[in-house]
């Protein structure tokens, strides 16, 4: 079980609002997100911050000494942790949303087990790359894993990686479809079972970690091996029955860098007089006042879009049963896959449009709207939320099927 002083601590915790207890850390995560850029990775030192402030429980199930938050207060919490540093969001938004995905996949005394840790930190590298490979084979007592992938965001912080197959879960829903055993099962491998390799050199997002994650021939306990087709855990928690929450905690990502360009740009704009402007001040141009308004406008709209569909969502998961896999329907998931597609695309845009207004001074690597730039960019070339899905989804919008991996968590309706 998970000890009653975790519990006690993540309740103390919140009382002061996740938004505010990231904004304590302002700070803080504005020199980690420095020093990351020169790492490549997350400093321990700002992870251990973030893990004293219970950021990285915030989607985790109360009964695991969780949280709890609504989708809509996970992104906000996200968001605010990227307007400060789009590595460090990132990280916030990884390592949080991967509790909620791991712990409804365990059994629940497997669960409380991982978590009954309050230092627990688990990354994921589960994308196909150079050289990958995957191979997980049923042994006595267990099973033994051996993997290669990419994109293992704050592995350098993590206490554990979560191997995951490479299959599309989509296929699950194609007629004839039989997965093996091993398609259906992830698995918990602890720290020092698990090797870094230093293949993240990257501009946006450089001081995420996202390297590869490789295993050689690990073994998993049974305890520590979970199952995707396992019935949903008796959490009173509704991200676990949400299949938007990779989309919309990149999505917050975005918008949170895109909200810190803003606001780096209007500190600016009260400094800087543009050349040949005869010393006027950035901030009294009136096609900046125009161009400024229109982006925070923009970035609003496609806030408030996202939001509203999670809500909608959260309704429609509300009215199904407690019991089993129940999944939402396809035309509410539809627009919130949607609106998080539009939410990082809308702030990629509006980062590139409110940058283009510093000039120059922006593109100088000390300042940190370069910086939000290319942070901009590379969290709205996740492959989740990606440009192409507009066309995934919109061409169903005009009766087009749309692709399995479009319609993934909703229910054949």
């Amino acid at each position: 079980m998970v000890r009653a002083e975790i519990k006690e601590r993540m309740a103390e915790l919140h009382k002061t609002p996740v938004v505010q207890r990231i904004n304590n850390l302002r700070e803080a995560l504005t020199a980690a997100g420095d020093e990351a850029q020169q790492l490549r990775h997350l400093p321990q030192w700002a992870a251990d911050e973030l893990t004293k402030a219970g950021i990285y429980r915030i989607a985790l199930a109360a009964e695991l000494g969780g949280e709890n938050l609504e989708p809509v207060d996970q992104i906000k919490a996200v968001e605010a942790a990227a307007a400060i540093d789009g590595s460090v969001g990132w990280c916030v938004q990884i390592n949080s949303e991967i509790n909620s995905l791991v712990s409804r996949t365990l059994d629940p005394a497997s669960a409380q087990e991982v978590y009954d840790d309050w230092g627990v930190v688990i990354c994921c590298a589960a994308a196909p790359g150079p050289g990958s490979y995957y191979d997980a084979r049923q042994v006595e007592g267990g099973w033994t894993v051996s993997h290669l992938a990419c994109f293992g965001s704050g592995s350098h912080n993590a206490t554990w990686t979560w191997v995951t197959p490479p299959n599309d879960r989509s296929k699950e829903m194609a007629a004839g479809y039989e997965p093996t055993a091993a398609d259906m099962l992830n698995f918990l491998v602890p720290k020092g079972e698990f090797e870094i390799l230093d293949t993240w050199n990257t501009g946006g997002m450089r001081g995420s970690g996202s390297h590869d994650i490789q295993t050689n021939n690990v073994f998993v306990p049974n305890r520590l091996v979970g199952s995707y087709r396992a019935p949903l855990p008796p959490y009173n928690n509704s991200t676990y029955r949400n299949a938007t929450q990779v989309d919309y905690n990149k999505a917050a990502v975005a918008l949170g860098v895109a909200r810190g360009m803003i606001d780096g740009f209007i500190e600016l704009a009260g400094q800087k007089s543009p050349w040949q402007s005869s010393g006027t001040l950035l901030r009294d141009i009136p096609e900046v006042q125009y161009r400024l308004g229109e982006a925070e406008a923009t970035l609003q709209a496609a806030r408030a879009w996202l939001f509203q569909t999670q809500e909608a969502l959260a309704a429609d998961l509300g009215a199904l049963p407690p019991e089993g896999n129940a999944l939402p329907s396809w035309e509410v998931l539809r627009a919130a896959r949607l609106a998080t597609v539009h939410a990082a695309q809308t702030a990629r845009v509006v980062a590139d449009n409110v940058h283009n207004l510093s000039g120059t001074t922006g593109n100088r690597m000390d300042s940190p709207l370069e910086r939000k730039l290319r942070d901009a960019h590379q969290a709205a070339a996740h492959g989740l939320i990606t440009y192409r899905h507009y066309r995934n989804l919109g061409m169903n919008y005009m009766g087009v099927e749309a692709p399995l991996s479009a319609r993934r968590g909703a229910r054949p309706d």
